[in-house]
């Protein structure tokens, strides 16, 4: 009997922690947080699928490919490159910015470009993206922290921009991959996605 009251209790105490932050967090008077809520709205959101299961039945279990789809500003807030689905998205060659992602099969020569918000989408005769360049909130992620966060990618090419600009990093993806580049402070300024 003392076992199962201990049990009841510690679960309800979990509860309460697990229902009091979200309630919190959803009532808050914050306006930090307000304010905050409002810039994600007003300037852009990322969002991202792990790999995982669909449920659609408990008898048919469908695996997901990652993905991670971003709109708005990247220059608003750098803190989505470090996010594990965007990473994990990003070597399935599935990374949506502003509507638009890289085909890692379509003939890689760029015709034209189109600009939205603060990225640039590389796009071949056809039409086709085959690549997207975006900027980041400048001195906001260092490069160590980038590469911890992209550790599970592989790095094809570390070297250095010409005129002490900074350095760069490239990841092979399953299909194609993405550059990273840094300021001659080590932080990351924009990133590529081929």
């Amino acid at each position: 009997m003392n076992k199962v009251v201990k049990l009841l209790s510690s679960t309800v105490i979990v509860s309460t922690l697990v229902v009091g932050s979200s309630a919190a967090y959803i009532t808050s008077n914050n306006q930090e947080v307000k304010a905050q809520s409002e810039q994600v709205q007003k300037w852009g959101h990322g969002e991202g699928g792990a790999s995982g299961a669909n449920t659609e039945s408990s008898a048919a279990l469908k695996a997901e490919t990652p993905w991670y789809n971003y709109e708005g500003y990247t220059t608003y807030d750098a803190s989505f490159t470090q996010d594990y689905n965007f990473v994990r998205a990003l070597k399935y060659d599935n990374v949506s910015i502003d509507g638009y992602k890289v085909d890692p099969k379509a003939d890689k020569k760029v015709d034209h470009y189109e600009d939205i918000y603060d990225t640039s989408v590389g796009l071949n005769s056809d039409d086709e993206v085959v690549q997207v360049h975006f900027f980041t909130k400048p001195e906001s992620v260092n490069k160590a922290t980038f590469k911890k966060a992209h550790a599970s990618n592989e790095i094809i090419e570390d070297g250095k921009l010409g005129n002490d600009d900074g350095t760069f990093l490239k990841y092979a993806t399953n299909d194609g991959s993405y550059t990273a580049y840094f300021n001659h402070n080590g932080y990351l300024t924009q990133m590529a996605i081929n």
